[in-house]
């Protein structure tokens, strides 16, 4: 169970970059390679587990989910009155930023701080 449960940030990065990978090619029918390329990353990732992949990836997920949580509160900003519109776009913004954020705190953890402790204190 524990292992399916650690699986879940990488899951959940694939499946949104899926999502935005299909919404740029519905809606604009433009390839979104930045998406595909990610989820190529996280089906690898979850594959192979390579630490340094998941290093580098929990710290681009941390930046991307910051940026995109200011380009809520910008957007939020924007409006004149807050009315129902606002609102959503606020809930549901603020939902997938911190849906990434929690996936990089999980991804840290586990390429982070429980590879650092099993190495660390192996010669005990």
């Amino acid at each position: 169970m524990k292992k399916y449960v650690l699986l879940l940030p990488e899951l959940v990065i694939l499946i949104l970059s899926f999502l935005w990978f299909i919404d740029n090619y519905c809606v604009a029918s433009i390839i979104n390679y930045y998406a595909l390329s990610a989820a190529v990353v996280m089906m690898l990732q979850m594959v192979f587990k390579f630490k340094l992949v998941g290093v580098v990836m929990t710290l681009i997920i941390t930046l991307f989910s910051f940026y995109i949580f200011l380009a809520v509160l910008s957007e939020f900003n924007d409006y004149p009155v807050v009315h129902f519109e606002a609102l959503k776009l606020l809930v549901i913004g603020l939902y997938f930023c911190f849906l990434g954020f929690m996936a990089a705190a999980i991804m840290a953890h586990k390429y982070l701080f429980k590879s650092i402790d099993k190495y660390y204190f192996s010669f005990i």
